[in-house]
């Protein structure tokens, strides 16, 4: 027998329904059960199972993190091979040679403007580097104190695998003043460590 009221299955012969209290076999919400009768709890229902295949979103991916991870992990890996190649290198690779002129010496024939026998300090430079120098030129001294005019019309180097190039001559060196003397001279294109000679008329 089932209660009109809640539903709930009764045995046949009951005459309240032992879930709500309804009388049975008469409209819902009938009298009240018998003094010391309590009601009965309602049947429970199953637990409905979830449904299958409808989970939550899957977390949208961390595109911009991986990115910047990625390209982390690029810097890195650049860093060590330029390093390792550097090591490499370092190890393997010879030095290139190296040009050391220790002392320039001015040779002059007629000793123009008293240069003849003059030395200057050197150098180091790369192979075939071409290097601008510069020397302040006054004349020969005179026996009333100053210095002579003179003037130096030609610059060049005895010295093999040297060159001269670009120099200001002639150059005019007045009485009692300075003037520079300026020229390009190229090394040689192989280690080299010894003297230069520049000869000047």
């Amino acid at each position: 027998m089932f209660c009109s009221h809640c539903g709930a299955s009764n045995p046949d012969n009951a005459s309240y329904c032992q879930y709500c209290g309804n009388t049975l076999g008469g409209p819902a919400g009938g009298g009240p059960l018998p003094s010391g009768v309590p009601p009965s709890a309602p049947p429970s229902m199953p637990p409905m199972a979830a449904p299958t295949g409808y989970g939550a979103p899957p977390p949208a991916p961390r595109r911009r993190r991986s990115l910047a991870r990625t390209i982390l992990i690029i810097l890195v890996v650049v860093v060590v091979v330029i390093l390792v190649l550097g090591v490499v290198a370092y190890f393997l690779i010879p030095p290139a040679p190296s040009v050391t002129i220790t002392v320039i010496n001015f040779q002059s024939s007629d000793n123009v403007c008293g240069l003849n026998g003059a030395t200057s300090q050197g150098y180091t430079a790369n192979t075939s580097e071409t290097d601008q120098l510069s020397f302040g030129i006054t004349g020969n001294n005179t026996t009333g104190g100053g210095t002579a005019a003179c003037t130096i019309h030609t610059i060049s180097t005895s010295t093999p695998g040297f060159s001269i190039s670009g120099a200001n001559v002639p150059l005019a060196i007045p009485a009692n003043q300075t003037e520079n003397l300026v020229f390009d001279l190229t090394v040689p294109s192989s280690g080299y460590n010894g003297n230069v000679t520049l000869v000047l008329t």
